[in-house]
């Protein structure tokens, strides 16, 4: 990275003095007095003994504290942890300590849960409005009117401590200290003029990245509390506003709500989306709402964006799980597990090499050592590249099913089954079988007001896939389990399942 975020925001602040740096709730602040919120944190967190290399632990919704600690954090060489504030109170205290937090910043949302982070965390600072849920602790807001700021120079860094999203289980912490801001605005077309709208939870690696950017560059953000669908329409519009980082789950939410066919969206240039599955039917609606400002992008907390798919393209590509071409400064190869690189059109393992990347696992040499090929870095996701260049995402190791000895790619199925018009979402699993090893099940979330029988699924399933890729069992769902950034949580969808009586399992 070209410049650390406190660096950023300091030039920032002397090339746009009356620009907007953050508006949240109706309540704009500039750049010059966002500079001074972060630099009277600094020197309330290093009074406090926070200093290099120190965990702080973060707690809380989308929050201009919040942004701040980001860059106060950094600033003094410490490093931020940012942690779900979806996950259960207990796994959160867990994830308080793993991380060896010297404090932690509590926001309203968990406040009420105190007693569990004072056994882990010597230092508590309620952020926000967070003390009126735990009595007794700091404020931060009254720490900082009480506060001139005086904070120490010439020790800002990076680092972030990010958490893994925990859909395999309890979340990893991952340190990273390369974020590639330079690229993302090169590929993604974010500029410095941008009025962004920042709606993904910024506890997350996504929004984290996507809050921090448009202040990296100097753009004004329109910080969301938490998403509302209604009005990050109506900001949009009436505030013309022009980019925005928005999951596919919250586009599906936007497009279900009253108002988003009259709502004029035509001042967004970029509208990028990516931490998911984008099937056919939103993306048509998308692109007939936005036009070229959409765009869809492939990424990992530990990888970074690693494929972005322009409207043009998505356009020539509407069906199937295309995530365009490989991202700006990013080397991308296709291997196979003996590390040779795949030929053009077979799948095999994605591993990347950028400047956009996660450092390790904190104090799991081992899980890191799982992510590396030599040079490069992978996930276990796995896809292909066409004779165009265009990169397909194709699932991921981990979500394979081994049915009679044959791997069955689980997105294969679910493409085929979700073209069905009176189908919504499908999703498969494996489900522990004496003669296959694993059964193919698939979960059906009927299409609003469909009719749908198990018979009509297996029939559409004959029609399209080979006979070891067919569901020996299909289960109706009004919703499956997801995680905060609307992923599915596999894991607990098949648990979910096996909990169900066998008649309400075919």
């Amino acid at each position: 990275m070209a410049m650390t975020f406190l660096q950023a925001l300091r030039l920032n602040a002397r090339r746009f003095p009356t620009r907007p740096a953050v508006i949240f709730e109706g309540r704009a602040e500039s750049y010059p007095a966002f500079l001074d919120r972060v630099e009277r944190m600094m020197t309330v967190l290093a009074r406090r003994g926070i200093g290099p290399g120190d965990k702080v632990a973060v707690i809380s919704e989308n929050h201009p504290d919040f942004l701040a600690a980001y860059v106060a954090v950094t600033g003094l060489g410490a490093i931020p942890a940012p942690i779900n504030y979806r996950i259960s109170p207990t796994v959160m205290a867990e994830v308080v300590a793993r991380a060896d937090s010297k404090a932690l910043l509590l926001g309203e949302v968990a406040a009420e849960h105190v007693g569990l982070f004072r056994g882990v965390v010597a230092d508590i600072i309620a952020l926000g409005e967070g003390a009126a849920g735990a009595p007794g602790l700091a404020r931060l807001s009254e720490l900082l009117a009480a506060t001139p700021p005086d904070p120490p120079h010439g020790q800002d860094g990076t680092t972030i401590m990010l958490h893994t999203s925990g859909t395999t289980g309890t979340p990893k912490g991952l340190l990273r200290s390369l974020f590639g801001m330079e690229h993302r605005a090169i590929e993604q077309r974010f500029r410095p003029d941008d009025r962004a709208l920042a709606a993904l939870p910024i506890c997350l690696s996504a929004g984290c990245t996507y809050t921090l950017l448009p202040l990296y560059l100097g753009a004004s953000i329109y910080l969301l509390r938490r998403f509302d669908a209604a009005l990050a329409l109506r900001l949009i519009e009436t505030e013309r506003l022009t980019a925005t980082m928005l999951l596919p789950a919250m586009l599906q939410r936007m497009v279900e709500t009253d108002g988003f066919a009259s709502a004029d969206l035509s001042s967004l240039r970029t509208l990028q989306s990516g931490g998911g599955e984008m099937y056919p039917d939103l993306k048509r609606t998308m692109l007939d709402k936005v036009g070229d400002a959409l765009m869809v992008y492939a990424a990992s907390s530990e990888a970074g964006p690693y494929a972005n798919l322009t409207a043009a393209e998505l356009r020539r590509n509407l069906t199937g799980n295309c995530v365009g071409r490989p991202f700006f400064g990013v080397d991308l190869k296709i291997l196979d597990d003996d590390g040779k690189e795949v030929p053009r059109g077979e799948v095999g393992e994605i591993c990347t090499r950028s400047e956009s990347r996660y450092d390790d696992y904190y104090k799991d040499p081992e899980m890191t050592a799982q992510t590396r090929r030599g040079d490069y870095l992978t996930v276990g996701d796995l896809g292909r590249i066409d004779a165009e260049g265009l990169l397909w995402f194709t699932g991921r190791k981990r979500d394979i099913i081994k049915s009679g000895g044959i791997n069955v790619h689980a997105p294969e199925i679910e493409e085929a089954l979700a073209s069905h018009p009176a189908i919504a979402e499908a999703h498969c699993i494996g489900l522990p079988d004496p003669r296959w090893t694993e059964a193919i099940c698939a979960v059906i979330v009927p299409a609003p007001g469909a009719r749908l029988t198990v018979a009509e699924v297996m029939a559409h399933a004959e029609a399209r896939l080979e006979r070891y890729k067919r569901p020996r069992r299909v289960v109706f769902m009004p919703a499956v389990p997801r995680n905060l950034t609307g992923r599915v949580l596999k894991t607990e969808l098949r648990e979910a399942v096996l909990a169900l009586p066998e008649e309400e399992t075919r």
